[in-house]
Protein backbone atom coordinates (compact mmCIF):
# COMPACT_ATOMS: atom_id res chain seq x y z
CA UNK A 1 0.00 0.00 0.00
CA UNK A 2 1.38 3.40 -0.97
CA UNK A 3 -0.39 6.04 1.09
CA UNK A 4 1.66 9.24 1.51
CA UNK A 5 -0.61 10.26 4.41
CA UNK A 6 -1.42 7.67 7.08
CA UNK A 7 -1.69 7.43 10.84
CA UNK A 8 -1.25 9.46 12.95
CA UNK A 9 -2.92 11.59 10.25
CA UNK A 10 -6.56 10.51 10.32
CA UNK A 11 -8.81 11.39 7.39
CA UNK A 12 -11.15 9.66 5.00
CA UNK A 13 -8.69 8.04 2.64
CA UNK A 14 -6.21 7.28 5.43
CA UNK A 15 -8.88 5.40 7.39
CA UNK A 16 -10.02 3.56 4.26
CA UNK A 17 -6.44 2.48 3.52
CA UNK A 18 -6.02 1.29 7.10
CA UNK A 19 -9.23 -0.76 7.07
CA UNK A 20 -8.40 -2.36 3.73
CA UNK A 21 -4.89 -3.23 4.90
CA UNK A 22 -6.27 -4.90 8.03
CA UNK A 23 -8.94 -6.69 6.01
CA UNK A 24 -6.40 -8.07 3.53
CA UNK A 25 -4.10 -9.13 6.37
CA UNK A 26 -7.02 -11.05 7.89
CA UNK A 27 -7.34 -12.92 4.58
CA UNK A 28 -3.71 -13.99 4.78
CA UNK A 29 -1.98 -11.33 2.70
CA UNK A 30 1.33 -9.82 3.80
CA UNK A 31 0.59 -6.09 3.69
CA UNK A 32 2.99 -3.18 4.13
CA UNK A 33 1.87 0.46 4.09
CA UNK A 34 4.48 2.91 2.79
CA UNK A 35 3.91 6.44 4.03
CA UNK A 36 5.68 9.67 5.01
CA UNK A 37 7.46 10.23 8.29
CA UNK A 38 6.72 13.91 8.71
CA UNK A 39 7.68 14.00 12.38
CA UNK A 40 10.68 12.25 13.94
CA UNK A 41 8.47 11.37 16.90
CA UNK A 42 6.53 9.04 14.61
CA UNK A 43 7.97 5.49 14.59
CA UNK A 44 9.84 4.57 11.42
CA UNK A 45 8.23 1.13 11.51
CA UNK A 46 5.35 -0.44 13.40
CA UNK A 47 2.85 -3.30 13.31
CA UNK A 48 -0.88 -2.54 13.26
CA UNK A 49 -3.77 -5.01 13.03
CA UNK A 50 -1.71 -7.62 11.21
CA UNK A 51 0.06 -5.34 8.72
CA UNK A 52 3.31 -3.36 8.73
CA UNK A 53 3.72 0.39 8.45
CA UNK A 54 6.97 1.75 7.01
CA UNK A 55 7.42 5.52 7.31
CA UNK A 56 9.91 7.13 4.94
CA UNK A 57 11.92 10.17 5.98
CA UNK A 58 11.02 13.56 4.53
CA UNK A 59 11.46 17.21 5.50
CA UNK A 60 7.96 18.54 6.14
CA UNK A 61 8.85 22.14 5.30
CA UNK A 62 7.86 24.54 2.51
CA UNK A 63 9.72 23.89 -0.77
CA UNK A 64 11.45 20.82 0.66
CA UNK A 65 8.54 18.54 1.53
CA UNK A 66 7.63 17.22 -1.91
CA UNK A 67 11.23 17.02 -3.12
CA UNK A 68 12.41 14.98 -0.13
CA UNK A 69 9.27 12.83 -0.04
CA UNK A 70 9.48 11.95 -3.74
CA UNK A 71 13.18 11.16 -3.38
CA UNK A 72 12.54 8.84 -0.42
CA UNK A 73 9.67 7.05 -2.16
CA UNK A 74 11.65 6.66 -5.40
CA UNK A 75 14.64 5.21 -3.54
CA UNK A 76 12.43 2.78 -1.61
CA UNK A 77 10.56 1.58 -4.70
CA UNK A 78 13.73 1.15 -6.75
CA UNK A 79 15.65 -0.69 -4.01
CA UNK A 80 12.82 -2.63 -2.33
CA UNK A 81 9.80 -2.42 -4.61
CA UNK A 82 10.38 -5.83 -6.18
CA UNK A 83 9.71 -7.45 -2.79
CA UNK A 84 6.01 -6.68 -3.27
CA UNK A 85 3.77 -8.35 -5.85
CA UNK A 86 1.22 -5.51 -6.04
CA UNK A 87 1.61 -1.76 -5.56
CA UNK A 88 -1.71 -0.23 -4.46
CA UNK A 89 -1.84 3.58 -4.50
CA UNK A 90 -4.20 5.55 -2.27
CA UNK A 91 -3.50 9.02 -3.64
CA UNK A 92 -3.25 10.28 -7.21
CA UNK A 93 -0.78 13.14 -7.01
CA UNK A 94 2.91 13.06 -7.85
CA UNK A 95 3.49 9.91 -5.79
CA UNK A 96 1.06 8.07 -8.07
CA UNK A 97 2.82 9.29 -11.20
CA UNK A 98 6.15 8.14 -9.75
CA UNK A 99 4.79 4.72 -8.77
CA UNK A 100 3.12 4.04 -12.13
CA UNK A 101 6.32 4.96 -13.98
CA UNK A 102 8.54 2.84 -11.75
CA UNK A 103 6.01 0.02 -11.76
CA UNK A 104 6.31 -0.23 -15.54
CA UNK A 105 10.11 -0.18 -15.29
CA UNK A 106 10.24 -2.80 -12.52
CA UNK A 107 7.38 -4.92 -13.91
CA UNK A 108 5.09 -4.53 -10.93
CA UNK A 109 1.30 -4.15 -11.42
CA UNK A 110 -0.02 -0.89 -10.00
CA UNK A 111 -3.55 -0.39 -8.66
CA UNK A 112 -4.79 3.20 -8.31
CA UNK A 113 -7.65 4.02 -5.97
CA UNK A 114 -9.79 6.91 -7.21
CA UNK A 115 -10.60 8.84 -4.07
CA UNK A 116 -12.95 11.63 -5.14
CA UNK A 117 -14.83 13.37 -7.95
CA UNK A 118 -15.17 16.77 -9.62
CA UNK A 119 -12.67 19.35 -8.27
CA UNK A 120 -10.79 16.64 -6.39
CA UNK A 121 -11.22 13.99 -9.06
CA UNK A 122 -8.53 12.35 -11.17
CA UNK A 123 -8.83 14.54 -14.26
CA UNK A 124 -8.64 17.91 -12.51
CA UNK A 125 -5.95 16.76 -10.10
CA UNK A 126 -3.75 15.35 -12.86
CA UNK A 127 -4.17 18.45 -15.04
CA UNK A 128 -2.79 20.61 -12.20
CA UNK A 129 0.38 18.55 -11.69
CA UNK A 130 3.80 19.66 -12.95
CA UNK A 131 4.43 18.34 -16.48
CA UNK A 132 0.71 17.60 -16.64
CA UNK A 133 0.69 15.90 -20.04
CA UNK A 134 3.38 13.42 -19.02
CA UNK A 135 1.64 12.82 -15.68
CA UNK A 136 -1.70 12.21 -17.38
CA UNK A 137 -0.15 9.83 -19.92
CA UNK A 138 1.44 7.78 -17.15
CA UNK A 139 -1.71 7.65 -15.02
CA UNK A 140 -3.69 6.39 -18.03
CA UNK A 141 -1.34 3.39 -18.11
CA UNK A 142 -2.19 2.22 -14.60
CA UNK A 143 -2.83 -1.53 -14.51
CA UNK A 144 -6.09 -1.20 -12.58
CA UNK A 145 -8.16 1.67 -11.22
CA UNK A 146 -10.55 1.17 -8.31
CA UNK A 147 -13.55 3.50 -8.57
CA UNK A 148 -15.68 3.83 -5.47
CA UNK A 149 -18.84 4.68 -7.45
CA UNK A 150 -20.12 4.53 -11.02
CA UNK A 151 -19.83 8.32 -11.23
CA UNK A 152 -16.12 7.94 -10.54
CA UNK A 153 -15.91 5.21 -13.18
CA UNK A 154 -17.38 7.60 -15.76
CA UNK A 155 -14.79 10.23 -14.84
CA UNK A 156 -12.01 7.65 -15.22
CA UNK A 157 -13.33 6.68 -18.65
CA UNK A 158 -13.36 10.33 -19.75
CA UNK A 159 -9.81 10.66 -18.44
CA UNK A 160 -8.74 7.86 -20.77
CA UNK A 161 -8.37 4.74 -18.62
CA UNK A 162 -9.77 1.73 -20.56
CA UNK A 163 -13.02 0.29 -19.21
CA UNK A 164 -11.40 -3.14 -18.79
CA UNK A 165 -9.04 -1.68 -16.18
CA UNK A 166 -11.68 0.12 -14.09
CA UNK A 167 -13.25 -1.80 -11.21
CA UNK A 168 -16.08 -0.43 -9.05
CA UNK A 169 -15.36 -1.41 -5.44
CA UNK A 170 -16.50 0.69 -2.49
CA UNK A 171 -14.85 1.52 0.81
CA UNK A 172 -15.02 -1.09 3.55
CA UNK A 173 -16.71 -0.63 6.93
CA UNK A 174 -16.03 -2.39 10.21
CA UNK A 175 -19.59 -3.49 10.88
CA UNK A 176 -18.66 -4.77 14.34
CA UNK A 177 -17.35 -1.40 15.52
CA UNK A 178 -20.20 0.46 13.80
CA UNK A 179 -23.52 -1.10 14.76
CA UNK A 180 -26.98 0.09 15.86
CA UNK A 181 -27.85 1.07 19.42
CA UNK A 182 -31.18 1.71 21.11
CA UNK A 183 -32.38 5.02 22.52
CA UNK A 184 -31.32 4.25 26.10
CA UNK A 185 -27.85 3.24 24.93
CA UNK A 186 -27.50 6.42 22.86
CA UNK A 187 -28.44 8.50 25.90
CA UNK A 188 -25.77 6.66 27.90
CA UNK A 189 -23.13 7.29 25.21
CA UNK A 190 -24.05 11.00 25.09
CA UNK A 191 -23.35 11.23 28.80
CA UNK A 192 -20.02 9.45 28.35
CA UNK A 193 -19.05 12.13 25.83
CA UNK A 194 -20.18 14.86 28.22
CA UNK A 195 -23.04 15.97 25.99
CA UNK A 196 -26.25 17.07 27.68
CA UNK A 197 -28.79 16.75 24.86
CA UNK A 198 -32.07 15.01 24.16
CA UNK A 199 -31.15 14.59 20.51
CA UNK A 200 -27.87 14.82 18.62
CA UNK A 201 -27.14 15.49 14.95
CA UNK A 202 -23.58 14.59 13.98
CA UNK A 203 -21.34 15.45 11.05
CA UNK A 204 -17.89 13.89 10.66
CA UNK A 205 -15.35 15.37 8.28
CA UNK A 206 -12.58 17.84 7.67
CA UNK A 207 -13.51 21.46 8.31
CA UNK A 208 -12.67 22.57 4.79
CA UNK A 209 -14.46 24.14 1.85
CA UNK A 210 -15.39 20.95 -0.01
CA UNK A 211 -17.12 19.54 3.10
CA UNK A 212 -19.30 22.68 3.36
CA UNK A 213 -19.42 22.96 7.17
CA UNK A 214 -20.44 26.61 6.90
CA UNK A 215 -23.48 25.60 4.84
CA UNK A 216 -24.37 23.04 7.49
CA UNK A 217 -24.21 25.71 10.21
CA UNK A 218 -26.49 27.97 8.17
CA UNK A 219 -28.98 25.11 7.77
CA UNK A 220 -28.81 24.47 11.52
CA UNK A 221 -29.44 28.15 12.23
CA UNK A 222 -32.62 27.97 10.11
CA UNK A 223 -33.76 24.69 11.68
CA UNK A 224 -33.10 25.62 15.29
CA UNK A 225 -36.33 27.48 16.03
CA UNK A 226 -38.44 24.51 14.87
CA UNK A 227 -36.44 21.74 16.52
CA UNK A 228 -37.61 19.88 19.65
CA UNK A 229 -36.11 21.06 22.92
CA UNK A 230 -32.42 20.46 23.62
CA UNK A 231 -31.15 19.13 20.29
CA UNK A 232 -27.51 19.73 19.43
CA UNK A 233 -25.33 19.67 16.33
CA UNK A 234 -21.85 18.15 16.71
CA UNK A 235 -19.14 18.63 14.08
CA UNK A 236 -16.37 16.05 14.50
CA UNK A 237 -13.18 17.00 12.69
CA UNK A 238 -10.70 19.81 12.28
CA UNK A 239 -9.32 21.87 9.44
CA UNK A 240 -8.60 25.31 7.99
CA UNK A 241 -12.15 26.63 8.47
CA UNK A 242 -12.30 26.04 12.22
CA UNK A 243 -11.70 29.66 13.26
CA UNK A 244 -14.30 30.89 10.76
CA UNK A 245 -16.85 28.38 12.04
CA UNK A 246 -16.17 29.27 15.67
CA UNK A 247 -16.78 32.93 14.82
CA UNK A 248 -20.05 32.05 13.06
CA UNK A 249 -21.24 30.05 16.07
CA UNK A 250 -20.43 32.92 18.44
CA UNK A 251 -21.83 35.67 16.21
CA UNK A 252 -25.14 33.92 15.52
CA UNK A 253 -26.02 32.75 19.01
CA UNK A 254 -25.37 29.06 18.37
CA UNK A 255 -22.98 28.38 21.26
CA UNK A 256 -25.62 26.50 23.26
CA UNK A 257 -26.59 24.18 20.40
CA UNK A 258 -23.39 23.59 18.37
CA UNK A 259 -20.30 21.65 19.46
CA UNK A 260 -17.08 21.74 17.45
CA UNK A 261 -15.58 18.54 18.80
CA UNK A 262 -12.28 18.67 16.89
CA UNK A 263 -10.36 15.69 15.56
CA UNK A 264 -11.38 12.41 17.21
CA UNK A 265 -9.61 9.07 16.87
CA UNK A 266 -12.72 7.00 17.70
CA UNK A 267 -15.45 8.09 15.33
CA UNK A 268 -17.57 5.12 16.42
CA UNK A 269 -18.06 6.69 19.87
CA UNK A 270 -19.80 9.67 18.26
CA UNK A 271 -21.93 7.49 16.00
CA UNK A 272 -23.09 5.52 19.06
CA UNK A 273 -24.37 8.72 20.66
CA UNK A 274 -25.96 10.26 17.55
CA UNK A 275 -29.60 10.24 16.45
CA UNK A 276 -29.13 11.68 12.93
CA UNK A 277 -26.10 11.82 10.62
CA UNK A 278 -25.65 14.68 8.14
CA UNK A 279 -23.33 15.09 5.15
CA UNK A 280 -23.34 18.56 3.59
CA UNK A 281 -20.39 18.19 1.18
CA UNK A 282 -20.09 19.90 -2.19
CA UNK A 283 -18.42 16.75 -3.54
CA UNK A 284 -17.26 13.35 -2.31
CA UNK A 285 -15.80 10.10 -3.56
CA UNK A 286 -17.76 7.64 -1.46
CA UNK A 287 -18.16 8.97 2.05
CA UNK A 288 -16.65 6.65 4.66
CA UNK A 289 -18.57 8.36 7.40
CA UNK A 290 -21.90 7.98 5.59
CA UNK A 291 -21.29 4.23 5.31
CA UNK A 292 -20.33 4.11 8.99
CA UNK A 293 -23.50 6.01 9.92
CA UNK A 294 -25.63 3.56 7.94
CA UNK A 295 -23.85 0.62 9.60
CA UNK A 296 -24.64 2.31 12.94
CA UNK A 297 -28.35 2.34 12.09
CA UNK A 298 -28.54 6.13 11.75
CA UNK A 299 -30.81 7.97 9.32
CA UNK A 300 -28.78 10.10 6.91
CA UNK A 301 -29.37 13.50 5.33
CA UNK A 302 -26.92 14.11 2.48
CA UNK A 303 -26.35 16.52 -0.34
CA UNK A 304 -26.39 14.97 -3.82
CA UNK A 305 -22.79 13.76 -3.99
CA UNK A 306 -21.19 10.69 -5.55
CA UNK A 307 -22.71 7.43 -4.32
CA UNK A 308 -25.48 8.94 -2.22
CA UNK A 309 -28.41 8.14 -4.55
CA UNK A 310 -27.71 4.40 -4.63
CA UNK A 311 -26.96 4.32 -0.92
CA UNK A 312 -29.84 6.44 0.35
CA UNK A 313 -32.72 6.88 -2.08
CA UNK A 314 -32.71 3.32 -3.41
CA UNK A 315 -32.46 1.76 0.05
CA UNK A 316 -34.67 4.23 1.92
CA UNK A 317 -31.83 4.84 4.38
CA UNK A 318 -31.98 8.62 4.19
CA UNK A 319 -32.82 11.79 2.32
CA UNK A 320 -30.90 13.43 -0.52
CA UNK A 321 -30.95 17.23 -0.85
CA UNK A 322 -29.62 19.21 -3.79
CA UNK A 323 -26.21 20.73 -3.08
CA UNK A 324 -26.61 24.31 -1.93
CA UNK A 325 -30.29 23.97 -0.95
CA UNK A 326 -29.81 25.03 2.65
CA UNK A 327 -33.52 25.59 3.34
CA UNK A 328 -34.50 22.04 2.34
CA UNK A 329 -31.56 20.63 4.30
CA UNK A 330 -32.87 22.49 7.37
CA UNK A 331 -36.39 21.17 6.75
CA UNK A 332 -35.12 17.59 6.66
CA UNK A 333 -33.23 18.03 9.94
CA UNK A 334 -36.44 19.27 11.59
CA UNK A 335 -38.55 16.52 10.03
CA UNK A 336 -36.31 13.73 11.27
CA UNK A 337 -35.80 15.30 14.70
CA UNK A 338 -39.59 15.39 15.18
CA UNK A 339 -40.28 11.89 13.84
CA UNK A 340 -38.58 9.04 15.77
CA UNK A 341 -40.49 6.44 13.74
CA UNK A 342 -39.06 7.76 10.47
CA UNK A 343 -35.59 7.88 12.02
CA UNK A 344 -35.90 4.22 12.99
CA UNK A 345 -37.23 3.18 9.56
CA UNK A 346 -34.39 4.88 7.71
CA UNK A 347 -31.76 3.56 10.10
CA UNK A 348 -33.18 0.04 9.89
CA UNK A 349 -32.98 0.17 6.07
CA UNK A 350 -29.36 1.29 5.93
CA UNK A 351 -27.42 -1.37 7.79
CA UNK A 352 -28.35 -4.41 5.63
CA UNK A 353 -27.11 -2.62 2.50
CA UNK A 354 -23.76 -1.89 4.16
CA UNK A 355 -23.43 -5.45 5.51
CA UNK A 356 -24.21 -6.89 2.09
CA UNK A 357 -22.00 -4.68 -0.07
CA UNK A 358 -19.56 -2.66 2.07
CA UNK A 359 -18.43 -4.72 5.04
CA UNK A 360 -14.64 -4.85 5.17
CA UNK A 361 -14.73 -8.63 4.62
CA UNK A 362 -16.62 -8.19 1.34
CA UNK A 363 -14.45 -5.31 0.13
CA UNK A 364 -11.19 -7.07 1.04
CA UNK A 365 -12.34 -10.18 -0.85
CA UNK A 366 -13.05 -8.06 -3.96
CA UNK A 367 -9.53 -6.61 -3.80
CA UNK A 368 -8.01 -10.04 -3.26
CA UNK A 369 -9.67 -11.26 -6.46
CA UNK A 370 -8.50 -8.16 -8.34
CA UNK A 371 -4.92 -8.75 -7.24
CA UNK A 372 -5.05 -12.40 -8.30
CA UNK A 373 -6.44 -11.42 -11.70
CA UNK A 374 -3.61 -8.93 -12.22
CA UNK A 375 -0.96 -11.46 -11.24
CA UNK A 376 -2.56 -14.08 -13.51
CA UNK A 377 -2.69 -11.62 -16.41
CA UNK A 378 -6.49 -11.62 -16.63
CA UNK A 379 -7.96 -8.54 -18.33
CA UNK A 380 -6.29 -5.68 -20.13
Amino acid sequence: MISPQFRPIVGGYERAAERLSAGLAALGHAVTVITERRDRAWPAQEERDGFRVRRLWCLYRPRLHMLTSMTAFAWFLVTQGRRFQIWHLHQYGLHAVLAVGLGKFLHRPVVLKLASTKDQGLERTASALPLARIAQALLRRVDAAVALTYEMKEEALRFGIPASRIHVVGNGVDTLAFRPHGEEERTHFKRQLGIDAKGMVVSVGRLSEEKNPDGLLRAWQIALSDLPTNWKLVLVGDGPMRAELEAFVNDHGLVASVILAGQQSRVEDWMKAADIFVLASHWEGLSNTMLEAMASGLPVISTRVSGCVDLLEKTGAGAVVETGDIATFAEMIVRLAKDPTLRYQMGYAGRPAVEREYSIKVIAAHHKQLYHNLLDGIGD
